[in-house]
């Protein structure tokens, strides 16, 4: 999967792939190849479900962590992005059917909500994820639940409740399943800069305190895949 599942004017998924290279001033591309997998070597999938901090944005100028973080690993991993703009724990079902009918035994899904579930409360939004963690488990897939980045609204960063990182850890504990608190995360590498609120907006948002452009968005997924090593979470062997 490459671009949200339903987002007009934005890449439409399979059949094709958009292939971005950057570097230094006189970086080429000296070759590309490919292999056709087999049973004996189909690619280790990641499935991403969340909402447009999450998601293959359209362009340049905005950036959601789940098209950065690839980079951060090496074969026989492969990524799909269904994360999808506006998505929230309980809006999500179209595109969980569409991760469902499409995973196997022994891959990973990756699943973050909590920005547009603002008026669910806590127990909602836990219940909402939990379903979803049964479901890859019932599967024999390994679910990773992730809360939301920060909103970059001041620096330190204010009061994150409403993103429902209690709800996103209290369900990775009811399920026995590994969870990422990107929203402390992404707090404290926020409360880390030594510049202005707008300043960072300006350069790691994009106009904004929610949306990453894509600096940012490398940012949070360099902290997630930080976090996978430390927890020692079993995707970290693949970590380049």
């Amino acid at each position: 999967m490459e671009g949200q599942p339903n987002h007009a004017g934005g890449p439409v998924g399979y059949a094709g792939l958009d292939m971005f290279f950057s570097g230094p001033a006189g970086l080429k591309v000296t070759g590309i190849g490919y292999a056709l997998a087999s049973a004996a070597t189909k690619p280790v999938m990641v499935y991403i479900a969340g909402d447009s901090t999450v998601c293959d944005q359209t362009g340049n100028a905005f950036g959601g962590w789940g098209q950065m973080i690839p980079q951060y690993f090496g074969p026989p991993v492969g990524f799909a992005n269904y994360a999808n703009s506006g998505a929230a724990s309980g809006s999500f079902g179209s595109y969980w059917s569409m991760i469902k009918a499409k995973w196997s035994a022994g891959d990973w899904v990756m699943i973050q909500f909590g920005h547009n579930d603002k008026t669910d409360s806590d127990a909602t939004v836990q219940a909402n994820l939990e379903k979803m963690v049964s479901d890859a488990q019932a599967a024999n897939v390994n679910p990773i639940l992730v809360s939301p980045p920060a909103r970059l609204s001041s620096i330190p960063v204010g009061d994150q409740s409403s993103l429902h990182a209690a709800a996103a850890k209290a369900a990775a504990t009811s399920k026995n399943c590994p969870y990422i608190d990107l929203t402390a995360l992404s707090s404290a590498w926020y409360d880390s800069l030594t510049i202005s609120v707008s300043a960072a907006q300006t350069m790691y948002h994009q106009g904004g305190a929610t949306h990453t452009n894509l600096l940012g968005a490398d940012k949070l997924a360099g902290l997630l895949a930080k976090a996978i090593k430390d927890q020692n979470i079993g995707l970290a062997k693949y970590l380049r």
